[in-house]
């Protein structure tokens, strides 16, 4: 974690401590910054320590008892406004499937999650896609098998079959999550395609033919948006991949522009600013045509300790259209109280 992700992690414990609303995020304490606690882990690697609410459905509509088949989508936003610049309604981002280190649904990246978030009316959903040693892309977030498996050393060494046999650390989850294992891409792609737009963070491999073949293997290209923030390497699986949606992520408000001039009249569906460049970022962007998406992990830190979720909305009235969260469907209901968008019915 960078200097500035540590300070902003501190500043969050010091916000809860003193019960105030949470501190915006130093635009160097990025999620990629922020390693276990992008989430909060650090913070709630105890699970005991969180305001951790039920399951707000029955587990077995999501967890392994539902494998093999994907939730009906229950979003009050029309499917097509995930993709479309133009649609300004709130919509919800699920980290790493139904959330991260601070999620309290389904272990995080794995296909329980992912169909978690479905049947609880998250538009989008986040992967993270690395190489094995044999070549084969699965869904881990973290280098090392050790935080969220039963296994250890790290997914670049492991081949597929070995990572295959690894179960998911699923303590404190309420359902029945023992089938899980580490998922490829195209397991995610080929479940949530039609239900919710998967964003393939693009920033964990080169290998950007590897990520194309694994869109075009489950017809899937409708449904996903790739994200990443090189925008050379968007520009290749734009070019390998016509049609492809793209999501940037400049570092800083001065990038926007030059990046959006980069893509070359090609407007980007979604631009991720960093939480403390919102404010200045959304009117650029929405001036261009697009749309801004945000993480409010520090939010989740507050609501995870708290329980209190209204500091969520604060994202949108300063600009964002679209958010990130490892808690995504308290988000949502906080939308919904707030009458920022129509409420869904899972």
């Amino acid at each position: 974690m960078s200097l500035g992700g540590r300070v902003w992690a501190l500043w969050g414990l010091v916000a809860l401590a003193r019960c105030t609303t949470p501190p915006q995020a130093p635009h160097d304490a990025s999620a990629a910054d922020l390693g276990p606690i992008d989430a909060a882990s650090d913070v709630a690697s105890d699970r005991r320590t969180v305001a951790r609410p039920g399951a707000p459905i029955d587990p077995a509509r999501y967890d392994c008892r539902a494998r093999g088949e994907a939730p009906r989508r229950v979003s009050a936003v029309p499917a097509s406004c995930a993709l479309d610049p133009r649609c300004r309604v709130p919509q919800v981002i699920g980290h790493r499937g139904a959330g991260g280190s601070l999620g309290y649904l389904a272990p995080e990246d794995s296909l329980s999650g992912y169909r978690a978030a479905i049947a609880l009316g998250v538009e989008l959903v986040e992967t993270d896609p690395r190489l094995t040693a044999d070549g084969v892309l699965v869904n881990h977030h973290d280098p090392d098998l050790a935080r969220t498996t039963a296994g250890s050393g790290l997914v670049a060494e492991q081949s597929y079959a070995a990572l295959r046999a690894l179960s998911l650390r699923a303590e404190g989850f309420e359902g029945d999550f023992s089938c899980e294992h580490i998922a490829t891409l195209e397991e995610v792609l080929r479940l949530c395609r039609g239900h919710a737009v998967v964003v393939v963070d693009a920033n964990k491999t080169d290998r950007v033919d590897l990520l194309v073949a694994a869109i075009r293997a489950a017809d899937a290209v409708e449904w996903v948006t790739f994200s990443t923030s090189d925008v050379d390497k968007a520009l290749r699986a734009r070019a390998m991949l016509p049609g492809l949606a793209l999501h940037i992520r400049p570092r800083s408000v001065e990038e926007i522009a030059p990046q959006l001039a980069r893509l070359g009249g090609e407007l980007p569906v979604i631009v991720e600013l960093g939480r403390s460049d919102v404010a200045l970022g959304a009117p650029i962007v929405h001036r261009a045509g697009s749309r801004v998406s945000t993480n409010v992990f520090v939010e989740d830190v507050f609501a995870a300790t708290t329980g209190v979720t209204s500091s969520y909305v604060t994202a949108l009235d300063e600009g964002a259209d679209i958010v990130q969260s490892d808690r995504p469907v308290q988000v949502r209901e906080a939308f919904e109280r707030a009458g920022r968008r129509a409420p869904t019915r899972p």
